[in-house]
């Protein structure tokens, strides 16, 4: 059935992209991508699909983000990247559309302290990163009060 729509577009003539909004990347990677420059605020939230504040707290950064002119927002899966199609089926479940980096598996155990040395790996956990590169992290649930004060903070 896709590829019936891919032949339909193509002889329309329009584009079609097909994005898979759930990425692997290993810790280089990610810190590749939050030290590229960037004229927004970036900001990365820290979830699981087990973490049951991190669940709550998604939908509010989602909206909060979509209208907040000139920030962005990846959130970073902890969940197992051997078990990607649990962390899948939850972002269809719950209608996520924000992108997904899973991290891969065989850093989990290192990536933490080399993010934030005194970070213990709780979560929900949230970076921000301020168009001129300043990080700022916060551990623990943020309000939707909250994360829109930190927003307006760090712009």
């Amino acid at each position: 059935m896709l590829l019936k729509f891919k032949v339909l577009f193509l002889f329309l003539g329009l584009s079609f992209v097909e994005t898979d909004p759930m990425i692997t990347i290993d810790f280089e990677d990610f810190k590749n991508k939050i030290e590229t420059p960037s004229e927004d605020l970036r900001i990365y939230n820290f979830w699981a699909t087990w973490c049951l504040p991190c669940i709550h707290e998604m939908p509010y950064f989602e909206s909060t983000v979509n209208n907040s002119e000139g920030t962005s927002l990846v959130f970073v899966s902890l969940d197992d990247d051997r078990r990607r199609d649990r962390v899948q089926a939850f972002l269809e479940k719950n209608e996520i559309k924000t992108t997904v980096w899973l991290l891969s598996e065989k850093e989990q155990k290192d990536w933490k302290r080399k993010l934030k040395k005194d970070w213990s790996g709780a979560i929900p956990a949230t970076l921000f990163v301020s168009a001129n590169g300043d990080r700022h992290f916060h551990t623990g649930q943020l309000s939707q009060e909250e994360l829109e004060g930190l927003i307006e903070k760090y712009q």
